[in-house]
């Protein structure tokens, strides 16, 4: 399932629930839109591991 963190907009995937984001560790995360789901996507096709909010872009 994919997650985003709703305090630092860390987009993941993991199996299963999550109760932390494991980027700042805070709980306020939740089901990815279909739309970041395709964008995480995309980054790791093209090499990515990661993702922040627009303005933090790594």
């Amino acid at each position: 399932m994919t997650y985003a963190c709703e305090d630092c907009g860390f987009l993941f995937y993991r199996a299963g629930e999550v109760e932390e984001c494991p980027s700042c560790e805070k709980n306020h995360i939740r089901s990815a839109t279909k739309e970041e789901t395709q964008r995480l996507q995309t980054l790791l096709e093209q090499g990515k591991p990661t993702l922040f909010k627009e303005e933090q872009t790594l």
